[in-house]
């Protein structure tokens, strides 16, 4: 794809189905898209749909619909390597498409980080009942889940709300009773 006026984008194909049942197809897969002059291929399996996937580079005219370029060419590539290797799915789940520099951030980025009262409580220099009291708080985030050992939250929402949390000093005033 030697295309000089050419915008490089990745691909990412995740499918539904169950993921091939020799692994040997996933490696198939890779010199496959690479033949078909997808560059930096990598595949997987068993993502949320379940079935094989690749990441892939493909090269598209510059312009307003690079982007769905991109899925024509990624998505046309995946299937007919696929058939090549012998690899069946039960259908396209996601495409997504990139630029470079954000694929680059994206593989480049901390992985979420949870936290139980405990950790929420040391992370606003607070008291665990305070915690209790500032989830009915408006603006303070829900937890993900709630387990057998209490709430849990994603640490980048909490410090989200720690961002813009107007802290006043003191101990906060009782509810009055009527």
């Amino acid at each position: 794809m030697a295309n000089v006026s050419g915008m490089e984008l990745s691909v990412d194909i995740e499918t539904w189905g169950s993921p091939p049942g020799d692994v040997d197809l996933l490696l198939d897969l890779i010199e496959a898209l690479e033949a078909l002059g997808m560059r930096g291929a990598v595949s997987g399996a068993g993502g949320l749909a379940g079935g094989p996937g690749a990441t892939f580079g493909v090269e598209v005219p510059k312009g307003s619909s690079a982007m769905t370029e991109a899925v024509r060419l990624g998505v046309d590539a995946f299937e007919r390597a696929c058939a090549q290797v012998g690899i069946t799915h039960g259908g396209i789940a996601r495409v997504d498409v990139m630029t470079d520099p954000y694929l680059e951030r994206h593989l480049n980025r901390e992985p979420e980080r949870y936290a139980g009262v405990t950790e929420v409580a040391a992370l606003l220099g607070v008291s665990r009942q305070r915690v209790a009291e500032l989830r009915n708080r408006r603006g303070f985030p829900a937890p993900v889940a709630e387990i057998s050992a209490g709430p849990i939250w994603e640490v980048s929402s909490l410090n989200l709300f720690l961002e813009s949390w107007e802290r006043k000093p003191g101990r906060p005033r009782k509810a009055k009773t009527a």
